[in-house]
């Protein structure tokens, strides 16, 4: 009933994800770059900077923000500049830019814009990259070949939360066992009953949703 409403995903675990990062770093030895410099662009690439400058025994990460959105303004079509890099002189440095994801890739080919002539010589990462994108990084374990939404642990809270309100706007009221199985069928991966709980608690501590005999509706 609602399976075009949602897309279908991967869902991304703790180990995935540094087994994605441990071949990032593999493939960095392989090629003989080392960066002097890691960046993590926030807010995807926090995370798998901060994982991939361990193997790579490096002490020095600085980030910015780079996204679709600015504000109060919402969602923008193209990424803009949210919180500028640091002052800090990379003139002469080599880096490596990394984030969760790249889409159509117009973030990232907008990072390599904005750091053109901060940095002495850039690479970039993604952990996982969508075939259809328009820019390849250099470094990307993961090429998906269909469309689908990926689902990383650091922003599961959040994807589930957009999803959730998406599915009591088109029930009307669902309880958390409606929410999952819809979900479930709709999206083909596993949701954990515990997330939800969380997304439902966030949800009615800011008076977004009620509950009534365990259904939850929208206010």
């Amino acid at each position: 009933m609602f399976k075009n409403k949602f897309p279908k995903a991967i869902s991304l675990s703790w180990e995935d994800v540094e087994g994605l990062v441990w071949e990032v770093f593999t493939a960095l030895r392989g090629s003989g770059y080392d960066p002097d410099v890691v960046i993590g662009v926030a807010r995807g690439g926090l995370i798998p900077a901060r994982l991939l400058v361990d193997y790579l025994q490096k002490k020095y990460i600085c980030t910015f923000q780079m996204g679709h959105f600015s504000g109060d303004a919402g969602l923008s079509e193209k990424p803009v500049l949210i919180y500028p890099l640091p002052e800090v002189d990379l003139s002469d440095k080599k880096v490596l830019v990394v984030d969760d994801i790249s889409d159509e890739g117009g973030t990232m080919k907008a990072v390599v814009d904005y750091l053109g002539g901060k940095v002495g010589e850039i690479r970039t990462a993604v952990l996982v990259s969508k075939a259809e994108g328009h820019y390849r990084a250099d470094y990307c374990p993961s090429l998906v070949t269909e469309w689908r939404w990926v689902l990383f642990p650091w922003s599961m809270h959040e994807d589930l939360l957009a999803f959730t309100e998406k599915v009591l706007q088109l029930t009307g009221g669902a309880t958390i066992e409606e929410i999952i199985r819809i979900l479930q069928e709709c999206m083909h991966v596993e949701i954990a009953t515990p997330d939800i709980e969380k997304v439902l608690f966030d949800m009615r501590s800011s008076g977004e949703i009620s509950e009534r005999d365990k259904v939850w509706s929208l206010i």
